[in-house]
């Protein structure tokens, strides 16, 4: 990465229209804020201030900097479209490390339920973006001259698109200069995007300057067992979302990312990251080393894919060859405690419907998450105390007939010498004795993938397919009805483990299976070019089980792989909604905050995994006495301002309050803790509200 010179100053003093600073760096009016006051007021605690107004403020707000070239680092938010939901503000970073605590604990009202990926989208990309968000250090200079204040402009450095232009940096000065009364202000490009760029800006009215260039730089210090992953930043994404790395894996890369979602053993990057970024926060928050190396990429090449310890020291880093037991020692420590799961009860064959799987008791309910896993059981539990009306129509699929799968069926996988046949519990037997299995992520992703596509393409017990056949039949009254297999696993959806989207929901379609052939369309549903066979459908949903990351989670939460057991629930297929919802019993970003916490998507759109750039309305509900008071819009969703009405909302408020009072609670809750129940529903085609899924979540 090239570096720019160090204050390499571009400076035009052209004036702008919002104040531009005089020569002290005043503004010479500014409109009067009150935002962090009345969040000061709120919290007893200062979260900001609107203006930097003297060095003891600046340190105030500020942390010492553990970088070579820095010596307090702090953060900002400035607005970047008119309308923005809070003023230029300065985070006091002693209380806050990450902008995202800052915006839900500090204005709850205005950003109650934001997500991280939300949250991204407000300060990252451009079509998304509401604030300009970034640092702000003292750093000194390369050159041996006076040290100075400089910003960052985040973006996403893995996405050029999203790179700030001149226009943005200039927006985004001209809001903090005015509001900074100790010093100037100087741009200073963070990614090798925002080098390339600034090098052809012209007639800036601020400096820019660049990092000093130094060999190594450590912000969270400490060692690492893992095996060495290295990756461009552009390669890292696809790595991700392939779960090409995890807990046991130290992740090399050529700059730093944004953020890094997986949890990993350690993170070397090629360029600087600073106290306060992301990366750095989570890094510290779970214990793991993090440094920076110049060329990281080339000084370990010899090191890739080995199982090492690695040491982010004071000074510089050190790695070698690393011992099994240790390592394992060393990722038995940074993992939370172990996760116990049901054992599954293969004993139970009955195809119950939902109103009829018995949930009366607290006993009956485990014996059900046994026999049926957790989804279908809670769904079951809800429906039997609530009105059917919204409620969808369906049944179980016990976990026996997984079993009888797995346990009847041959895989031709390989276990470490080469593709051979074996039974499904010999494979599970010879991974957890493998050595590279359990250590090499790559050679993980690539056995589970084998083992996936052998349960694909192997057999499906006829009577079982028979006599699924015949249930959806006497359901739903014939065989054209498009119906839904969704995961039922006894690992998901419960306190200790939420499980979410790990693994795998299909449509099926009986008519398809009896039809004698392969070719599409659907007969239940037109639109659907390829057939949609339940023979399909069941194995999908059976061997999703065994998804890279539905391991990596698992493990990550030690969970004894082979208790793990998939139960199906079927029922009603949902097309063309009107809307999907997903709701909580409570503000689960506001620990007191009793409001009902809605998230709303127009259409077929996804609440939870939606698409870059997509995100839902968000409104919050006061209830008194069971009925809705208050309608509070917090933020209007991406496409459309209002995808639910006011009338649509009191109806959603008046069932999920009747939810939170009748679902049967057998959860051991800490005391200081409160137990809030997450839902989803969707508003159908036909104007319908129904609840789909329920799990607890604890705030």
């Amino acid at each position: 990465m090239t570096s720019l010179p160090a204050l390499a100053l571009l400076m035009a003093c052209n004036g702008s229209d919002t104040g531009a600073p005089t020569d002290s760096g005043t503004a010479t009016t500014l409109p009067v804020e009150t935002a962090c006051s009345e969040a000061a007021e709120a919290l007893g605690y200062t979260p900001c201030v609107h203006v930097v107004d003297s060095d003891q403020t600046f340190t105030d707000i500020t942390i010492a900097s553990s970088s070579i070239d820095q010596l307090r680092v702090g953060k900002y938010l400035a607005p970047a479209v008119d309308g923005a939901r809070i003023p230029t503000s300065w985070l006091n970073v002693q209380v806050f490390s990450l902008h995202y605590d800052f915006l839900i604990t500090s204005f709850p009202d205005l950003f109650s339920g934001l997500t991280t990926t939300e949250y991204n989208q407000l300060i990252l990309y451009p079509d998304t973006r509401e604030f300009f968000a970034g640092t702000i250090a003292v750093y000194l200079s390369s050159e041996g001259g006076d040290p100075y204040y400089g910003f960052t402009v985040w973006d996403d450095p893995a996405d050029s698109s999203s790179t700030v232009t001149q226009a943005d940096v200039t927006n985004a000065w001209e809001y903090l200069q005015p509001r900074f009364d100790v010093g100037e202000l100087f741009f200073v490009p963070g990614s090798s995007n925002q080098e390339t760029a600034a090098s052809t800006w012209r007639d800036t009215p601020f400096g820019i300057a660049g990092l000093a260039d130094v060999p190594y730089e450590v912000y969270n210090p400490g060692e690492a067992y893992g095996t060495l992953r290295l990756y461009t930043l552009s390669e890292l994404a696809d790595a991700s979302a392939a779960a090409e790395f995890g807990h046991q894996d130290i992740v090399v890369i050529d700059e730093a990312p944004q953020d890094l979602e997986r949890v990993v053993s350690g993170i070397v990057t090629g360029t600087r990251q600073g106290d306060l970024s992301h990366l750095n926060v989570l890094s510290a928050n779970r214990g793991t080393p993090n440094c920076y190396l110049q060329d990281p990429l080339e000084a370990l090449a010899d090191w890739e894919g080995q199982l090492v310890r690695f040491e982010c020291g004071d000074t510089d880093y050190s790695v070698e060859a690393a011992d099994q037991a240790d390592a394992e020692a060393w990722w038995e420590s940074i993992r939370p405690d172990p996760v116990d799961v049901c054992a599954p009860d293969t004993s139970v064959t009955a195809l119950p419907g939902l109103l009829d799987l018995d949930t009366s008791t607290a006993q009956a309910r485990t014996d059900g998450v046994c026999a049926y896993g957790a989804k279908g059981t809670n769904l079951a539990a809800l429906y039997q105390r609530i009105d059917n009306a919204y409620a969808f129509t369906g049944f179980n699929i016990p976990v026996h007939y997984y079993d009888n799968f797995v346990s009847e069926g041959t895989w031709t996988v390989d276990l470490g010498d080469g593709e051979g046949t074996y039974s499904f519990q010999q494979t599970l037997i010879a991974w957890h004795a493998d050595e590279t299995f359990l250590t090499d992520a790559a050679v993980r992703r690539e056995w589970l993938e084998d083992l996936r596509t052998a349960m694909m393409s192997a057999p499906v017990d006829p009577d079982l397919v028979q006599a699924l056949g015949d249930r959806i039949v006497q359901v739903w009254g014939n065989d054209t009805t498009m119906v839904r297999f969704r995961s039922s696993s006894n690992a998901e959806d419960s306190l200790e483990f939420n499980g979410a989207g790990l693994y795998e929901s299909e449509s099926i379609c009986l008519a398809d299976e009896l039809d004698g052939n392969s070719v599409g369309p659907s007969l239940c549903d037109p639109d659907k070019n390829n057939e949609k066979t339940l023979t399909d459908g069941i194995r999908s949903v059976w061997s999703s089980l065994w998804y890279m990351g539905a391991w990596e989670e698992r493990d990550w939460y030690g969970i004894d792989q082979s208790k793990v057991a998939m139960g199906i629930l079927c029922n009603d297929r949902s097309k063309d909604e009107q809307a999907n919802i997903v709701a909580f019993t409570g503000n689960p970003t506001s620990d007191d905050d009793d409001r009902f916490l809605v998230n709303a998507q127009e259409g077929e759109l996804e609440v939870v995994a939606a698409e870059a750039g997509v995100y839902p309305e968000s409104i919050l509900l006061t209830l008194d006495g069971g009925e809705v008071t208050e309608i509070f819009r917090v933020s209007p969703g991406s496409e459309v301002d209002e995808v639910l009405t006011d009338a649509e909302l009191t109806e959603l408020g008046q069932v999920l309050d009747d939810v939170r009072d009748v679902y049967p609670v057998d959860l051991d809750v800490p005391d200081d803790r409160d137990l809030l129940w997450d839902t989803e529903w969707k508003i159908t085609s036909e104007g319908r509200l129904v609840i789909k899924q329920i799990r607890p979540y604890i705030r």
